[in-house]
């Protein structure tokens, strides 16, 4: 399936991806980076750095067809929070609103929003059930009740499928100070740098803690679980207090000192949320105590505070502490260096012998020019100010006093002219300067979202392929599928179970197949092996008791395909069943097969090759009934002679291409009517053995897969009700 996750980097968010990526999914990945890290999810995936209400979204949902959208961008641990900021975040709900448009215009077919438990507030009774009246005292919870409400209402209105977890407090590795911290990363986090744990009021509020892999679990289970909708608690069902909390913390790890201080308004007193409901619909169970998820947390912060360590020690020994001069002060070691040089040229004749050529310019006036084009405003009037207290200085050094400096019209002119340069360029360039961030700032929009189109462009691009591929070219593509399907188009029931084998070993990539019948007309607990693969021989038994194992026995009382997901080496990969008017006639097996092939494409397609084949059994069984007097000799269960050689023909072909054994015997009758030896033989025989005539009208019996020690065994049999039989070990000169 193709499943979306918004705020798929944070610290659920991550956890979740990486599940669905395991169980065989495709991921997308929305988020803005404000809280999470690319980091987090190690597995492959698309990822789109926007903000949920963004308009580009709709791109995303037109490019890719979700089957599943997880909700967790807005999603924050919970605690009780109440200052302004968080308010004002926890009543935006465009991201939410923008998503739920999209998942229902796209034909999503389950939204799944991350709640919180902070939508009970103080409960009047714990644990607390899902049809509780909901009473926030906090802005998340607040958030949390509008957003459930908003999603409710959306699914109700327009048939969307929605889900609503309600999540208590969520620790465990990956659970950052900086990104969403938790009342156990706060501690831990104090308890590895050695600091106090702080504890407001008595430390008697209670929380029900939940360890990350549980509830990835829990969401993964209730995602793809089709009975699981509305609002579930996904809870440990335990209630835990914060001092309790501490002393198990001190327990894992060496605890400073624990302070206790003022309680804040605003706290949740005690929660714990009944599970009850999810555990009914999923049989789901959270694998982890808090003790158990506390060592694994504290291990997880100490393995990564000694990789900061090292990293940092590492940086220090490689010189990355190195401080770079900043571009500001270049600036002005630069005007400076360029004024001394301009004051050298100008004026340096009054203090050595060097003579200088006079090119009637004024180099200050360059300078303020030059320093503006190079540095901007701020630079073109400091060479403007320096320019200036040059020139006054020169004049001064001279002999001339300020009075006759100041009513001399042409020192006044130069100083007008510098400033009127210095601010004319500095001015100038500024705005050039300006102009150019505003076009670079467009100019990275545009790339950002030419990227942003390309990416999605050449993801659908990707996609096309693929489906192109799997309908035209692909080992299972449809029409693949519907050649091989065409050799099984016959109305012989044998060689329809001959090229079954064939065509699921194709299209399964499997070379371990097996096909065991059951009686067609019920009441048998035994199943017989009527085809398999070559390299089965001598490694699966001929008749299976279905009461041995309860795994057949699900399937048969189910009439559900049956997957090995404890990978019990003892039992096929997968079974389904071949039913025939409410009846199982047939299971086929995979007993083997690539482990990368165990995905819900593999199965879907497994089911259908199964269907397909039961189609033509149907037809081949029906064929059989409808034409059964001209098939059987009249009131026996004896095959005509040219029904009975191409019976014989095709197992003969499956001794030569699968190596399954057979045993012919013949017959001696000593004036038996075919009647009396067709009911005598019958009681000896097993369903998938055959009777049957040859041409010159002599009875012989088949064993399918059978060998000489099985045929003699019959012959004995056979002997003892008085019909005697011998074995037939060649070709036949009368068949």
């Amino acid at each position: 399936m193709d499943v979306l996750i918004t705020g798929g980097y944070g610290f659920i968010g991550s956890h979740v991806a990486n599940k669905f990526y395991k169980e065989g999914h495709r991921i997308v990945i929305i988020d803005n980076l404000s809280t999470g890290k690319a980091e987090n999810v190690k597995v492959k995936h698309r990822f789109y750095k926007i903000d949920s209400e963004d308009s580009d979204c709709e791109k995303i949902f037109s490019a890719k067809k979700f089957d599943i959208v997880i909700h967790l961008s807005e999603h924050i641990n919970s605690k009780n929070t109440s200052t302004t900021g968080d308010i004002v975040s926890a009543s935006n709900n465009s991201g939410l609103v923008n998503i739920l448009g999209l998942s229902e215009k796209r034909g999503v077919k389950k939204f799944i929003f991350a709640s919180s438990a902070s939508v009970y507030g103080n409960a009047e009774e714990l644990p607390v059930k899902e049809d509780a009246k909901p009473n926030p005292i906090s802005p998340l919870g607040m958030s949390s009740y509008i957003k459930e409400y908003y999603c409710i209402k959306w699914g109700e209105i327009y048939d969307l499928n929605i889900l609503c977890l309600r999540i208590p407090n969520v620790y465990g590795p990956g659970q950052e100070i900086s990104g969403e911290p938790g009342v156990i990363t706060t501690f831990t986090n104090n308890i590895i740098n050695g600091r106090n744990l702080i504890i407001n009021g008595y430390g008697t509020r209670t929380r029900d803690f939940i360890y990350i892999e549980d509830l990835v679990d829990g969401i993964y289970r209730t995602a793809v679980s089709k009975e699981c909708m509305g609002v579930i608690n996904l809870s440990t069902n335990t209630e835990c207090s914060i001092k309790d909390l501490a002393e198990k913390l001190s327990a894992v790890h060496k605890v400073r000192k624990i302070i206790y201080k003022e309680e804040q308004k605003g706290e949740i007193q005690r929660s714990r949320l009944d599970n009850t409901k999810v555990k009914k619909l999923i049989k789901w169970q959270p694998k982890y105590n808090l003790k158990a998820g506390l060592e694994k947390t504290i291990k997880w912060y100490l393995l990564l505070k000694s990789v900061d360590k090292t990293a940092k020690k590492l940086k220090k020994h490689l010189g990355y502490k190195k401080k770079r001069v900043s571009r500001a002060w270049v600036a002005y070691i630069e005007n400076i260096i360029f004024f001394l040089v301009i004051a050298f040229l100008q004026w340096g004749h009054l203090f050595t012998d060097t003579k200088f050529f006079d090119l009637k310019i004024d180099y200050s006036i360059i300078y303020i020019i030059i320093m503006g084009i190079l540095w901007g405003q701020r630079q073109a009037y400091l060479a403007m100010i320096l320019s200036s207290a040059l020139f006054i200085g020169g004049n001064l050094f001279l002999g001339m006093d300020i009075v006759t400096f100041v009513y001399t019209p042409e020192n006044l002119l130069r100083l007008a002219a510098y400033i009127l340069v210095g601010m004319v360029t500095g001015y100038s360039i500024e705005r050039k300067n300006r102009d150019l961030e505003s076009k670079d700032l467009t100019i990275q929009s545009l790339k950002n979202k030419y990227s942003f189109l390309t990416n999605v462009y050449n993801e659908t691009k990707i996609i096309k392929n693929e489906l192109e591929n799997q309908i035209i070219d692909t080992e299972d593509s449809f029409g693949v599928i519907y050649g091989i399907i065409q050799k099984l188009d016959s109305l012989e029931i044998e060689k329809i179970f001959s090229s079954a084998v064939g065509a699921i070993e194709r299209i399964m990539k499997t070379d371990s197949v097996s096909i065991y019948t059951l009686n067609i007309d019920g009441g048998n607990n035994f199943m017989r092996l009527r085809s398999r693969s070559v390299i089965l021989e001598d490694k699966i038994p001929n008749s299976i008791k279905i009461s041995n194992f309860k795994e057949l026995e699900e399937v048969v009382k189910t009439k559900s395909i049956y997957l090995n997901r404890k990978l019990d080496p003892k039992m096929p990969v997968m079974m389904a069943p071949v039913i025939d008017e409410k009846k199982v006639i047939a299971i086929i097996s995979v007993h083997r097969t690539n482990f990368e092939n165990l995905t819900l494409h593999y199965e879907n397609l497994f089911q259908t090759i199964v269907g397909l084949i039961t189609n033509t059994l149907k037809r081949a069984y029906f064929f059989e009934a409808s034409l059964r007097d001209k098939r059987y000799v009249v009131g026996t269960r004896i095959l005509t002679s040219q029904t009975f050689g191409k019976i014989l023909q095709e197992v003969k072909n499956n001794k030569e291409e699968l190596g399954m054994s057979y045993a012919l015997l013949a017959v001696s009758s000593k004036g038996e009517t075919y009647s009396q030896i067709s009911e005598k033989v019958v009681t000896c025989i097993r369903d998938n053995d055959y009777i049957g005539l040859s041409d010159s009208g002599k009875v012989y019996i088949l064993l399918s897969n059978t060998k000489n020690n099985y045929a003699n065994m019959v012959i004995e049999r056979l002997n003892k009700i008085g019909i005697k039989s011998s074995l037939v070990e060649k070709g036949l000169d009368d068949l």
